[in-house]
């Protein structure tokens, strides 16, 4: 039976040595990137991150799915568990024993290029920003505006702020649960 996660982190998910031969091989983890693209496009998703790791004799592979309009089913990631398996087990890409977990980004999805958030404009987001810049160590939190060349604009309360998207340590979308909620409410009367 798949595991999905979705947008949480399972525990003693902590980095753990490889053998040196695995450590130097990359051909496996690019076989297993080019299967997880392929049943990913197969069921009209597209791959957003592949994260292995190595827990004791077993790999952890977790394959996260994308959507163009954001929506990615439960359904949709059993899918691509159950074509994908088949294909780990029928090409034996993976050196060892392995975990297959398939998810969506979440709610809070990180946000990585410019592309991210001219597609998310008009949606709540946190930015953190690196070195350099008059914003620099800043953490905004705040509507995205979209973007403009190679820079990021945001309203920030009533301050419109704009960096560079290379200025940028990490991002992501913000959720707010309560207002979800309420909204629910108020189509359910």
């Amino acid at each position: 039976m798949p595991t999905f996660f979705f947008g949480a982190r399972p525990p003693g998910n902590e980095e753990l040595k490889v053998s040196g031969e695995e450590r130097h091989s990359t051909a496996w983890l690019e076989q297993l990137r080019t299967l997880a693209e392929s049943s990913a496009a197969a069921n009209g998703l597209a791959l957003f991150d592949l994260e292995t790791r190595l827990s004791g004799r077993r790999w952890w592979i977790r394959v996260t799915l994308d959507r163009e309009d954001g929506t990615v089913t439960l359904a949709d990631c059993e899918s691509v568990s159950r074509h994908l398996s088949v294909l780990l087990d029928v090409e034996d890409v993976v050196p060892h024993a392995f975990d297959l977990e398939v998810s969506s980004p979440g709610v809070e999805r990180p946000l990585r290029s410019l592309k991210d958030f001219e597609r998310f404009r008009g949606q709540r987001a946190k930015v953190v920003l690196g070195a350099g810049g008059p914003l620099a160590g800043m953490a905004l939190e705040g509507e995205i505006a979209g973007i403009e060349g190679e820079e990021v604009l945001m309203t920030v309360g009533e301050e419109a702020r704009r960096f560079p998207a290379d200025q940028v340590k990490r991002a992501h979308l913000l959720f707010d649960f309560a207002s979800e909620l309420k909204e629910k409410k108020r189509h359910v009367q």
